[in-house]
């Protein structure tokens, strides 16, 4: 194990020197005691370009400002990850990689690795990261799991009353953006609305949504309408597919949505299985605003420094 450490240790320092030898190293900002250079921008920009890569249609200052902003994020989540977890574990890291290509599409690692090598990405670096955000995750479950409310009995009914009806069911595959309350929100939702007109809502996912689905363009998925308020169940079932809806108030923001697309529910209900799916809805919706309240109050007591 020693030497597996001491080898990937290596990897990784003769890729930053290699990277180094090309171009001069600047430090672009510093989070606390953790210093954020234009090695960093460039490695990262290469993350988000996996994700997404429509982000290069944006200006260079624009993808500069999202990538230091994402690793601002990502050094945060990490100093408060070290003070529970004292170090990695490999397996589950390579479990965190095989769920990672599985959602983007892949059909099996060495496709996945084959990219990464196109695209000159370190697989050593990018374990690293997603193992920052599981653990996050963990962290967030354990501190908040026994303050998530949840009432069964009340979504056991809607999903009766639901199927008894006799209209058409339908479940919708959504992308978000969403906005916390701020003072000037019209100005930041003008902006956002100008910001999609120019370069699209998945750009604009990257570049405003608060939410952990930012850094895969605001992709929810597939949701049934059970899943759904009436009010959004209305809003997505006015909306034809790729259109955004104008920001809806929530409590804690705004949210706005796009509708990627959509099908009939053909299949009859396995009320066990809906219920446990809707369950599983709400305590992740609950848990990624526990995410945001508690990351948001880390980042009020870190120190930023930008270097202008």
């Amino acid at each position: 194990m020693l030497i597996k450490k001491i080898f990937t240790f290596f990897i990784l320092l003769f890729f930053f020197y290699d990277f180094a030898k090309s171009q001069e190293i600047i430090i672009i900002s510093k989070v606390d005691n953790e210093v954020i250079t234009n090695i960093d921008i460039e490695i990262e920009k290469k993350y988000l370009l996996l994700l997404n890569p429509s982000l290069n249609k944006i200006s260079e200052k624009d993808f500069f400002n999202l990538a230091k902003n994402s690793i601002i994020r990502e050094k945060i989540k990490k100093n408060e990850v070290n003070k529970f977890f004292a170090k990695n574990n490999e397996s589950v890291e390579n479990k965190i990689i095989e769920n990672f290509y599985i959602k983007l599409g892949f059909n099996n690692k060495s496709e996945f690795m084959k990219l990464l090598d196109e695209k000159k990405i370190n697989v050593e670096i990018l374990k690293k990261k997603l193992s920052i955000d599981k653990k996050w995750n963990q962290i967030i479950y354990s501190r908040f799991n026994d303050k998530i409310r949840i009432d069964k009995n009340a979504i056991k009914k809607a999903i009766i009353n639901y199927y008894n009806s006799k209209d058409k069911k339908y479940e919708y595959s959504i992308s978000e953006i969403t906005i916390s309350n701020e003072k000037d929100i019209n100005l930041k939702i003008n902006e956002i609305t100008k910001y999609i007109e120019k370069f699209g809502f998945e750009i604009a996912a990257n570049k405003y949504s608060n939410s952990e689905t930012s850094q895969y363009s605001g992709k929810i998925g597939w949701i049934k309408e059970t899943s759904l308020s009436k009010k959004i169940k209305n809003i997505l079932s006015a909306l034809k597919i790729d259109e955004i809806s104008n920001p809806i108030q929530t409590q804690n923001g705004y949210i706005i949505l796009k509708l990627n697309d959509k099908r009939k529910i053909k299949e009859k209900i396995d009320l066990k299985k809906e219920l446990e799916q809707q369950v599983k809805f709400e305590k992740n919706r609950q848990l990624n605003q526990f995410s945001l309240n508690y990351y948001k109050k880390l980042k009020k007591n870190t120190i930023i420094y930008e270097n202008k």
